[in-house]
């Protein structure tokens, strides 16, 4: 019986071949890597012939990221972020410093003065009280001082100074450690500086504030691994040194603790990528694929970045207990001895006074 005469079996219609990601359409080409079939809104030009998204997908996951020498991910275009987010930060620090408005503060010497309601809830201060009896200062529970002082500048003068070297000296550090890294030295540095500063603070100390220890930080984790590597001037490094280290040491009002502790803990970490290739010899990895080395480089510097910051964590519980302890006798600049207490009062609370 011919074939579609009435009472002759059917014939089953031939099946086109359909793209594995959309079942309804005609698929006649298959990707060269997976073989399936795809449709041409799923072609994606390879070399030869054509892949779908998802083999290009993985492919693209696949593929090496190019590293530095130091562990950051290379990038065509480098964009500062961090160092241009730290700036930004820092003039909006500035600019709520002066919206917030002052208070008056008295002595316990006597006389009263105008100070910055701001500063007196952010800055480094050791140890005082408010006029109500509220104790304030790290020694008093209040460690969130040593990093909020980082963000806090006197005048236009040092807040300009500072963000001028950080925008110089942050983008080279920030392209050769990358951003996470660079960041880590900046508050690891900023707050081994504040500590340093602490360190050597009695309740009569007067407040510090400045990004000067971490931008410090930064200057000498630069210039260990830029003299390591033969990749900086000697001259500039010699000019930024005089800036920050000779000029602070001759100024009695800025405060060069917080130079000096910055310096040492930035060198630190620094030192680390400095001699990365030297370090990773004596580990016996010398041969090991790239990736082992990155991993490697990456445990040695967090983990000095997290020595750092050990240090520094100890270092202000040591001198907490010192301040706090009853039979602590400071003695005061002219040489008297002086029991601790209450050293700042404020005099006049304005009732939008920021709560810390």
């Amino acid at each position: 019986m011919p074939p579609g005469s009435p009472g002759s079996p059917s014939v089953p219609a031939t099946e086109l071949p359909a793209c594995y990601r959309h079942p309804g359409r005609e698929a006649q080409i298959r990707c060269t890597r997976c073989d399936r079939r795809i449709c041409p809104e799923c072609m994606v030009p390879a070399s030869v012939g054509f892949q779908c998204p998802e083999c290009v997908r993985g492919g693209n996951q696949e593929v090496r990221k190019a590293r530095s020498p130091f562990g950051a991910v290379l990038r065509p275009r480098v964009v500062p972020v961090v160092t241009y987010s730290l700036i930004a930060l820092n003039f909006v620090m500035f600019g709520l410093q002066h919206i917030v408005g002052t208070s008056q503060v008295g002595a316990a010497g006597g006389g009263v003065f105008q100070v910055n309601t701001l500063d007196m809830r952010l800055e480094l201060i050791a140890k005082g009280t408010w006029v109500d009896g509220q104790p304030i200062g790290v020694a008093n529970g209040e460690w969130y001082r040593l990093v909020t002082s980082m963000f806090l500048h006197a005048n236009l003068i040092h807040i300009a100074s500072n963000m001028i070297s950080l925008f110089f000296i942050g983008p080279m550090l920030e392209a050769m450690l990358g951003r996470l890294r660079f960041v880590l030295v900046y508050l690891i540095g900023g707050l081994a500086g504040a500590v340093t500063s602490y360190w050597f603070m009695t309740p009569l100390s007067p407040a510090s504030l400045g990004a000067s220890g971490a931008i410090s930080a930064v200057f000498g984790c630069l210039v260990v691994i830029g003299l390591r590597r033969k990749i900086l001037d000697p001259g500039m490094i010699a000019v930024v040194l005089v800036i920050n280290i000779v000029i602070p040491l001759q100024n009695t009002n800025i405060d060069w603790r917080d130079h000096v502790g910055g310096v040492v803990a930035g060198a630190l970490i620094g030192a680390v990528y400095a001699f990365a290739p030297e370090l990773i010899g004596a580990l016996g990895k010398a041969r090991a694929p790239r990736e082992q080395q990155v991993r490697l480089l990456n445990w040695l510097g967090f983990g000095t970045m997290a020595l750092v910051l050990a240090l520094a964590i100890g270092g202000t519980a040591v001198h907490t207990a010192h301040l706090n302890d009853p039979a602590n006798r400071t003695r005061t600049v002219d040489g008297a001895v002086y029991s601790p207490g209450p050293t700042r009062v404020v005099t006049d609370v304005p009732t939008s006074y920021p709560q810390a």
